[in-house]
């Protein structure tokens, strides 16, 4: 494997905790291998089936989800290492949710499905990794069912934000129209017009043609 080392390995999701006589005999007998990615192509997209787990070791990725209606999109960055949903991989729908791209160069190990299974059987903290992965995502989606939505339109729009964010922290961008955005809220386009200007005033959010751009989506949850 063209530099990468075990040492890379155990630092990746899903990898830590594993012995080194495992890992050299997951890198002997398990299918796998190393793929660059250039800047601006895409490493799996949204809708399309997922087939491979993908570890991204190198690099940052852009990922945007667009709505079903494509009346909006959400985009986010992610920093390596990382793992691009392995919950997408097994299920009833084993589809991506997100379109990830490149935005440097990306390095990124690629394990197809059937070299996961053999990754389930074979190696017990690997098992355990991606049970305590999932459990996470799963107790995410859940609490957030009671998270409290009242509040002003500004409340409302943090709140709407925030439950599409994978990582509530760092930059984000919303693509939408004033006049969805109160939509998806239930809320008068004046109200959410007036309610993003107060944001922007206090160096909230940047207000452009039809995108509304989070510099750091933890001050903005903050104040709030």
């Amino acid at each position: 494997m063209e530099n990468f080392t075990l040492d890379t390995l155990t630092a990746l999701p899903l990898f830590q905790g594993i012995g080194k006589s495992e890992l050299t005999q997951f890198s002997t007998s398990v299918p796998h291998r190393i793929v660059q990615y250039a800047e601006g192509e895409n490493l799996a997209e949204q809708d399309h089936p997922c087939r491979q787990l993908i570890l991204a070791f190198r690099g940052t990725i852009g990922m945007r989800t667009r709505s079903d209606n494509n009346r909006f999109a959400f985009y986010e960055r992610l920093q390596s290492p990382v793992a691009l949903q392995p919950e997408a991989l097994y299920g009833i729908t084993p589809r991506y949710t997100h379109t990830y791209t490149a935005q440097t160069d990306i390095r990124a190990l690629i394990i197809p499905k059937d070299g996961v299974t053999l990754l389930f059987s074979r190696f017990e903290v690997f098992r355990l990794n991606m049970i305590n992965l999932l459990s996470t995502y799963i107790y995410r989606q859940g609490r957030w069912l009671w998270h409290n939505l009242s509040g002003n339109t500004e409340k409302h729009i943090v709140n709407f934000i925030h439950s599409r964010s994978v990582y509530p922290a760092g930059e984000k961008i919303l693509e939408i129209s004033m006049e969805d955005l109160g939509l998806q809220i239930n809320e008068p386009r004046m109200n959410v017009s007036r309610a993003l200007n107060r944001l922007q005033k206090e160096n909230l959010v940047l207000l452009k043609r039809r995108k509304i751009i989070i510099p750091a989506l933890e001050k903005l949850i903050q104040a709030f």
